[in-house]
């Protein structure tokens, strides 16, 4: 595995525990009331260190459904099927519980939208949100340099109860369910009313934003890094609409700056330098031989065994128009 991909499945793996159960680690807030508004964090959510301020928990459109993510100070995107409109007002909470309400004043629906795909609208806020809300990065259009696709990397998905569930990302903007025992605790499938919530992998300790929710099952949806360009031009877009100019973009995760301790390659250079200094030590001895220097060099070669991909899932979610319909029959 990609040393990209095994950190950010160890970002995940390493906060579960066997004892740990969703009634009890899995729900981002201990209690919820949108009425009031009062929002406590749960002190024993797996992944409680995450800032995942970024979410939104409540608005005037759909309540706890019609989910939007803050991926600049003052822009949300969401599932373009599953809209609201503007002058919907879209709340936020910081980590100890203050709350932070904003009104649409915006919004671009993606202009190639058909039957599902590309299922992406993004709204502009009448204001920033302070720096206590942390704005998302989303996956770079270049992920594919640093990812695999053939391993099973476990991403954090939202869903409208607001629950941190755990699915295996798959590629582009697909999962699937989990086969490991610690992750399967925190997973469930995506039910209608799910639509629009954000599903992350984990990098450096920050969330990075994959696609929002249009399927169900393990849940899929559009494949963020497919369409930042896209993306940008709906945030002018919906800025204009707005009549302000904000000239936010969103931010690209850099998996560039991932590093690993390389030994080969660090004793690699110890010897150039020292070859250098001392040039005479690396000097072949008269009655070292071809064969010799042959074996000797075959001896340290090794070639990696290729990867096991039989196992990978091929199943996928089908997409229903019975959510569009039904929900918005019940608003």
């Amino acid at each position: 595995m990609k040393p990209v991909s095994l950190h950010c499945s160890k970002q995940i793996d390493n906060l579960l525990d066997e004892s740990m159960t969703m009634e009890a680690n899995g729900k981002v807030f201990a209690s919820q009331d949108h009425a009031n508004p009062a929002y406590v964090r749960n002190p024993d959510l797996w992944c409680r260190d995450l800032d995942i301020t970024c979410m939104s928990p409540w608005n005037s459109s759909g309540g706890h459904k019609k989910a939007g993510t803050l991926v600049t100070p003052r822009h949300i995107i969401g599932a373009a099927h599953y809209e609201y409109s503007v002058g919907t007002v879209v709340r936020f909470v910081e980590k100890n519980g203050i709350v932070h309400d904003r009104t649409v004043i915006g919004k671009a629906r993606h202009p190639e939208c058909r039957n599902y795909s590309p299922d992406l609208t993004i709204y502009t806020l009448d204001s920033d949100l302070p720096s206590t809300i942390k704005p998302c990065s989303v996956m770079p259009s270049n992920f594919n340099d640093y990812l695999d696709t053939f391993g099973r990397i476990p991403c954090l998905g939202l869903d409208q109860e607001e629950k941190a569930l755990i699915i295996d990302w798959r590629a582009g903007g697909r999962m699937q369910t989990p086969t490991d025992s610690k992750r399967l605790i925190f997973h469930e499938n995506k039910i209608s009313g799910d639509s629009g919530n954000p599903a992350f992998l984990v990098f450096k300790g920050k969330p990075v934003l994959v696609t929002v929710w249009t399927f169900g099952g393990a849940g899929g949806g559009t494949p963020i890094a497919d369409y930042i360009s896209d993306i940008n031009s709906m945030i002018v877009t919906a800025d204009t609409r707005a009549s302000v100019s904000t000239n936010y973009t969103i931010t690209e995760a850099d998996f560039s700056t991932y590093r690993v301790f390389d030994a080969k390659k660090l004793m690699a250079r110890f010897f150039a330098a020292l070859r250098k200094l001392r040039p005479s030590w690396f000097k072949k001895s008269p009655e070292t031989s071809a064969e010799t220097s042959a074996e000797t060099s075959a001896e340290y070669s090794s070639s990696e065994p290729p990867w096991d991909t039989s196992a990978e899932c091929t199943s996928s979610a089908e997409c229903t128009s019975a959510e569009t319909s039904a929900e918005t029959s019940a608003e």
